[in-house]
């Protein structure tokens, strides 16, 4: 097994273990080298640093570690850039209290239908949105998005 020097140091550096395909993902442990090597390329070791500092350090989040949980926290650091740029603190509590676990559960429940990866991005950012003192800045939904699902939910609540 042929480990990019980028993601075997970035893995050492937060004490996750590189365990080979067809062995068993334990708590700390990560059959996810091509994702993490994909992150680092596409934007950068710093964000693949953070990305993997959330999913290893936060409290019970390190026995998720797969391409999942990487792409999705990847997506959503990158959609929401003031996530971490002003509030990084409060980024990592955040994800201390998400409940990781069970929200990858339920995307799972989509696999062969939604890529797994985006169902799940969708799901922290409706959680953050919820939970974060701080405004989150995504894309603001255009105006005649925003109309029209108020006159669906006057809709919903008239029935």
């Amino acid at each position: 097994m042929t480990v990019d020097t980028r993601v075997a140091a970035l893995c050492q550096e937060f004490d996750v273990k590189i365990v080979g395909r067809h062995q068993y993902r334990g708590p700390g442990e990560t059959r996810a080298m091509a994702s993490i090597r994909r992150i680092i390329v596409q934007h950068g070791i710093e964000h693949a640093r953070l990305v993997l500092c959330i999913l290893a350090e936060g409290r019970g989040n390190h026995a998720l570690i797969d391409e999942t949980s990487l792409r999705a926290v990847s997506d959503l650091l990158r959609a929401c850039p003031d996530l971490v740029e002003l509030h990084t603190s409060a980024l990592l509590e955040m994800f201390d209290r998400m409940p990781l676990g069970p929200l990858m559960a339920t995307a799972n429940e989509l696999r062969g239908v939604i890529h797994q990866g985006h169902a799940l991005a969708g799901m922290l950012y409706l959680y953050a949105r919820q939970i974060s003192p701080a405004p989150i800045k995504g894309k603001i939904a255009s105006p005649d998005k925003a109309r029209r699902s108020k006159v669906s939910e006057g809709e919903k609540r008239a029935a």
